[in-house]
């Protein structure tokens, strides 16, 4: 967790003040967080690279949704007021406004894909050490079984993590009886849209990206391990 808060505050926030951009800059921030982290937790080994390749790619599948989503819903990225104040910071920097907003989606939904990428990796691992014998598409199948049970829930914390942060906002929206049409063409609300989309979508990637990961890179064990027991 320490070294999550220093790569954001030390790493990510920097480059980005400086002009980097941003969406490219918090992708490599994200790899980094990943990796080490996931080695941190689990070593190194198979199992922590199915989940950081698991991982990796449900976070850039959602930055790619969300660019896209994003573009077609022409979001500007200044639809809340710290967008807009840093119009006037004194560094005088031109952002890119919308790659910040995309940015933001990516860090957001990191944590859940890892969350998810790692649990997933570690039963299918399991799986095997225990079924040796299982054929791979058994086991991808049965990594995708339990991925559906886990993303279940784990798509719906997204959402109330988001609903739970604007609920006196909602209230607001409900009692004075403001159209659906009206708040979903603001920039602000569009936004929280395209961010649980595609937070959700990315997580959602992330199963069978894991899966197909372990399911290849825990054969190549067995092989290695069965090779070494006959030499």
């Amino acid at each position: 967790l320490t070294l999550t808060i220093l790569a954001i505050i030390y790493i990510l926030v920097p480059l980005i003040l400086k002009g980097f951009d941003p969406v490219f800059a918090s992708i490599w921030v994200c790899i980094v967080i990943t990796g080490i982290t996931l080695l941190l937790v689990s070593g190194y080994n198979r199992k922590t690279l199915a989940a950081v390749i698991g991982t990796t790619g449900g976070v850039v599948a959602a930055g790619f949704l969300a660019q896209i989503v994003g573009g077609l819903a022409k979001l500007t990225g200044l639809g809340n007021e710290e967008s807009q104040m840093l119009m006037y910071i004194p560094q005088n920097i031109s952002f890119n406004y919308k790659g910040l907003l995309f940015a933001g989606i990516l860090i957001g939904a990191l944590g859940a894909a890892m969350d998810v990428a790692m649990s997933l990796s570690s039963a299918m691992f399991e799986i095997k050490d225990i079924n040796p014998e299982i054929r791979k598409g058994a086991h991808i199948k049965a990594g995708m079984n339990i991925g559906r049970d886990m993303i279940a829930t784990m798509s719906n914390t997204l959402i109330l993590a988001y609903a739970g942060g604007a609920l006196q906002l909602l209230i607001l929206l409900v009692a004075y009886q403001i159209p659906f049409y009206e708040i979903i063409n603001q920039d602000g609300y569009a936004s929280e849209v395209v961010r649980s989309f595609a937070g959700s979508i990315g997580l959602i990637l992330t199963i069978p990206i894991t899966a197909m990961a372990a399911g290849f890179l825990s054969e190549k064990k067995e092989k290695h391990d069965y090779n070494r027991y006959y030499r």
